[in-house]
């Protein structure tokens, strides 16, 4: 990586600490650069504008969570639904590690920017559904499609309500600030795909 990519990387990182816990509308690029100790025009060498930035940042935090779903999800050296459970208890991990103050990046700026910029939602409906697809392949897996069978709960159904109960129990965890929600999300995850 040359020194100009490294730098933009640097800012990247920065910011998006920042937005964990500040949020897009409360996060700054005076914030951003502060953070990441370089002047503000060199903000703008990068990126023409916060919204610019928080697509690639985006971009970045989607591909850093697909290849970790990818290793979890398609470890098939364990059983399916091991591999769901493993996948969200990383995530859980994660939430408890950090005292229940950042939540997803994905789900934070979905939840407070989708109504503000479309070009921003759409990238995190792009993202969000990758993940979501890469879970139904497991899903699939836990209960194989048999020939004339009816059900309405297909794979991306039951990786979709997973996903998004998922995204709920980050949001209550970080309301509750313990780990309940996260215990009655593993419950009702096992019980739905055993």
């Amino acid at each position: 990586m040359n020194k100009r990519q490294s730098k933009k990387e640097h800012l990247l990182a920065s910011g998006m600490e920042v937005m964990k816990l500040r949020g897009y509308q409360g996060t700054s690029v005076k914030d951003i650069v502060d953070v990441a100790g370089v002047p503000k025009g060199s903000f703008y060498n990068y990126f023409a504008s916060k919204e610019a930035f928080v697509l690639e940042a985006i971009e970045k935090a989607a591909s850093s969570s697909y290849a970790n779903a990818e290793k979890t999800l398609l470890n098939t050296a364990k059983p399916p639904l091991e591999r769901i459970v493993d996948f969200f208890q990383s995530g859980i991990d994660q939430a408890c590690d950090s005292e229940f103050k950042h939540g997803c990046f994905l789900g934070n700026l979905t939840q407070e920017m989708s109504d503000t910029s479309d070009p921003i939602r759409l990238k995190l409906k792009a993202a969000l559904n990758r993940v979501t697809a890469l879970i139904a392949e497991v899903v699939e897996e836990v209960h194989p499609k048999q020939e004339g069978d009816a059900s309405e709960l297909q794979p991306f159904i039951v990786a979709e309500f997973l996903f998004n109960a998922w995204e709920g129990a980050l949001m209550r965890a970080k309301a509750t600030k313990n780990r309940e929600p996260f215990d009655a999300f593993l419950t009702m995850t096992r019980y739905i795909l055993k």
